[in-house]
């Protein structure tokens, strides 16, 4: 009896457990569509290009700072390390640098209003205290603005730089005085000095960056407190957003942001991270991207993000010395700023080809075709070829004796060298030298990479 009982305690145990699995296995046939409805929810968000090499082939070595021009259609990167600002043209090619030869020393960061630059730069030999330059249009010096009438002016450091809708110029630095604000002309105004609380104590907050959106409200980023401070164009605070953390939807150590008005979204680069964080206009938390790594689409101690007017997200991949150019797709991307744009390709900006990371499908794409365009004039000499054909961009010149003359040495060297007329209205005609055409991509990346190796010159792959 006692054996007859235990052989069917056995049996129903079995049978239980079979049952149990068999719910299990329905529960999990469920969740599936959820979990894999949740994974396509998340927004996709591929790079499109990097770029490692100044003007003159150099690495562009701990790239720190970013500022995209909107009139000029023109990308800045600051090159602390070279001392110098990098500038890029829209479709990515390092045309030229500014640096001490223009009274740049200790430069931090840039921003350009009303075809003025206005640049931080810190102590040297000559200036031992910190200030602005001013460069007008065609780069040239124009002005220094020195800080007085706050505590602590004859030390202060000046990190970022922008120039808000009323005029005003808006400084943070690397010390904790808030935001030094100065009127047009450079006189100090006031100090805008956000409190937070911390640990039920009012303390005040330091600003590490900050940026200007469209509608002229100010974005003041702390990387201590992991958060974003908005203001109106007239200095009245709005509204406050972010949580201090390490993980996704939080900020460990927020170093640079960025707003796109277009599509509604605020970029905030989190250094500790290794990564972007996207947030909507009202500070509610949409998605991210990045991660640690070297290859392409992975970030090691991002430092600074800017948009273009395209919505292209421009990222400083610090520790990798290169920047990275990323594109939201599927529904979340910017709209055309242009309509009825016809589709361009664009190689690898810096000429390398790397296998993309498992971690999402980050492709190369086809990034908006260059809005300047209209303005390009051919001269007879170019070359009667398809459409389709590709050329590689390997200078971007002011003086056409420059152009002519690398023509000529490139040439010689048996390379099929044209000129290409750029009408940049009031900094006046500028001249890109192209080589090609080449029917194939490949081709055309073989002849960039023997440019880079033999002649030390950068050249961009794009279709005419």
């Amino acid at each position: 009896m006692f054996h007859k009982w235990k052989r069917v305690s056995k049996l129903q145990l079995f049978m239980s457990f079979r049952l149990v699995f068999l719910i299990l296995v329905g529960l999990a046939s469920s969740l599936v569509p959820s979990l894999l409805w949740g994974a396509a929810a998340v927004q996709p968000v591929r790079c499109i290009g990097m770029v490692a090499n100044d003007n003159v082939g150099n690495d562009l070595s701990y790239p720190s700072s970013l500022f995209y021009d909107p009139a000029a259609d023109e990308i800045f990167v600051t090159s602390p390390l070279k001392n110098k600002l990098v500038i890029f043209t829209a479709d990515y090619f390092p045309y030229m640098s500014v640096g001490a030869g223009r009274g740049l020393h200790g430069v931090t960061s840039c921003y350009v209003s009303n075809n003025r630059l206005y640049a931080c730069a810190g102590a040297s030999k000559d200036e031992p205290r910190g200030h602005l330059v001013m460069l007008n249009g065609a780069f040239l010096p124009e002005g220094k603005i020195y800080f007085s009438g706050f505590e602590g002016a004859d030390v202060f450091l000046p990190r970022k730089v922008v120039v808000g809708a009323n005029g005003n110029i808006y400084v943070t630095g690397l010390t904790g005085v808030g935001v030094v604000v100065l009127d047009p002309a450079g006189n100090f105004l006031r100090t805008i000095e956000p409190r937070d609380d911390v640990l039920g104590v009012s303390e005040q907050v330091a600003i590490i960056s900050m940026t200007v959106g469209a509608n002229g409200n100010i974005y003041l980023l702390s990387e201590g407190m992991g958060r974003v401070y908005v203001y109106d164009r007239n200095e009245k605070f709005l509204y406050k957003f972010g949580q201090k953390g390490g993980e996704s939807g939080k900020l460990a150590r927020p170093r640079g942001l960025a707003v796109d008005d277009r599509a509604g979204r605020i970029y905030v680069v989190d250094y500790q991270r290794h990564s972007v964080s996207a947030f909507s206009l009202e500070g509610e938390f949409l998605f991210e991207f990045g991660g640690m790594g070297q290859a392409r689409g992975w970030l090691n101690y991002p430092s600074d993000v800017c948009v273009d007017s395209f919505g292209r997200i421009i990222v400083a991949d610090t520790f990798n010395h290169r920047i990275q150019i990323y594109e939201v797709v599927g529904s979340g991307a910017a709209p055309e700023p242009l309509a009825e744009q016809p589709e361009a390709e664009v190689a690898d900006v810096d000429g390398a080809t790397e296998e993309a990371p498992p971690k999402e499908a980050m492709v190369v794409a086809a990034p908006p075709v260059d809005k300047r365009a209209d303005r390009d004039k051919a001269p007879d000499v170019l070359p009667e070829t398809p459409r389709d054909d590709y050329v590689l961009q390997v200078a971007f010149a002011r003086e056409p004796e420059a152009a002519r003359s690398l023509l000529e040495r490139l040439a010689a060297q048996g390379y099929q060298v044209f000129i290409y007329e750029v009408d940049r209205g009031d900094r006046g005609l500028w001249y890109k030298v192209l080589i090609g055409p080449f029917v194939e991509k490949t081709e055309a990346e073989a002849v960039a990479a023997r440019l880079k190796a033999e002649e030390k010159l950068t050249a961009i792959v794009s279709k005419r």
